[in-house]
Order: structure tokens, then sequence, then C-alpha cells
């Protein structure tokens, strides 16, 4: 038992790697729904406005588990996290772990060809295997890491709940989450934030509307 640790030991210790968090993305293209003076039909639920970028991130997509002696790697997609000179980093979520080894930092991949899946550990370690897999990109909406949107969510009487949300690196923000109900017997007009719509008729399941103003950039 005390060789099998010394042994397990000396594995984790093999490359030492500091993992960087610079981001995997790039922006390609501003997200502003709908257009000023569009008149729009939507139902419960749906996003009334929204303000965001659309960005190009890096993935590496596991195209079969790999079973290794320290750690596994589910065949999924990883978001990528960073790089820096020699390697890609991306997110390890999924990935576990042998009870005898560290908890997981990042996954790495060099930026060479045929180069191996490394799990790197809290403590920098690095522990690398074979694996099929494909370096690729994706389009997701994060809005340089920050959307806005208004939801809505139905009508009581003269009144309806507007929900407003915000995103960061496409996971809401909580603290910043909001329910607004305006009463359309005072006016036809609503705002939030800086956004604003013209409402033309509002029920249960669906609002018709008229957007007046975006969120400010």
């Amino acid at each position: 038992m005390k060789n099998l640790l010394a042994v397990v030991s000396m594995m984790m210790l093999v490359g030492c790697t500091s993992v960087a968090y610079n981001g995997g993305g790039n922006v390609v293209d501003r997200v502003s729904y709908p257009k000023v003076g569009e008149f729009v039909t939507a139902q419960v639920g749906d996003h009334l406005v929204e303000k965001g970028s659309l960005v190009k991130e890096g993935v590496l997509k596991v195209n079969q588990r790999v079973d290794g002696f320290l750690y596994d790697i589910p065949a999924q997609a990883y978001r990528q996290v960073g790089a820096d000179s020699e390697n890609d980093f991306y997110e390890s979520v999924g990935v576990t772990r042998n009870p005898l080894a560290d908890p997981v930092q990042a996954l790495a991949v060099a930026k060479e060809d045929d180069a191996q899946v490394c799990v790197i550990s809290t403590f920098g370690a690095s522990n690398c295997y074979n694996a099929n897999y494909d370096k690729t990109s994706r389009l997701s909406v994060s809005g340089d890491g920050f959307k806005q949107t208004l939801i809505y969510n139905g009508r009581v009487g003269d009144r309806i709940n507007i929900g407003y949300r915000e995103f960061s690196n496409n996971s809401a923000r909580p603290a910043f989450n909001n329910e607004v109900e305006y009463d359309l017997s005072i006016s036809h007009r609503i705002g939030y934030k800086g956004a604003s719509i013209e409402v033309l008729e509002a029920g249960n399941n669906s609002i018709t509307y008229r957007l007046i103003s975006n969120f400010p950039d």
C-alpha cells in the first residue's frame, strides 16, 4: 500500500501547470431584440426585450470517455476558460477523480498536433491521457459576459407582470433579478432600466407590444 501511495504521489507531481483564466471567446456580433418600432407577439415566458452579444467561444469536445487511473473524463463538450503560449485550458465540470487523487481544477490541451488531454489538479499537477477529441467553437449569447432581458409573466386584471433578468457568462445573476407589476389602466407604456415598450394587447397567455427603446449600451 505504501508503494502504491508513493507511485501515485510521484504521478501527481509530474508537470506543474498554472491555469490561465483569461477567457476563451471573441465577440462576433451584438444582439438587440426586437427592432425599435417593431410589433411583436410573445407568449408567457418569452423574452420581450434582449440586449447582449453573440460570442464565439472555444470548446473541447471529448468524443469518447477517458477512463484513467486517477481521473475519468466523460464524453461531452468543455468550454474554454483561457490559454497561454503552450496550452488551451477548459472547464472540468463532469470530470471525476479517484479518492487518492487531488481535486480537479481544469483540463488542458497543448497547442500541438495529437496532444494529450491533461487533467490539472488544484495543486497544478498534470495527469495526461490519450483521448479522442476535437477542438472546435460554438456561438454563445453572453453579452460581453453580460445580458439583460425582460420576460412576460402574464396578466391578472389590469396588471401585467414583467420579469427582469441579468445573465453573466450565460448564468443568471440572482441578486439582479426582479419581478415588476404594471397597471395598464394607468398607462400602456412601461419601462425598466431604460428599456421601454408600448403594450397593445395583453392576456393570460400572450402579449402584443411595440419596442420603444432597448436597454442602453
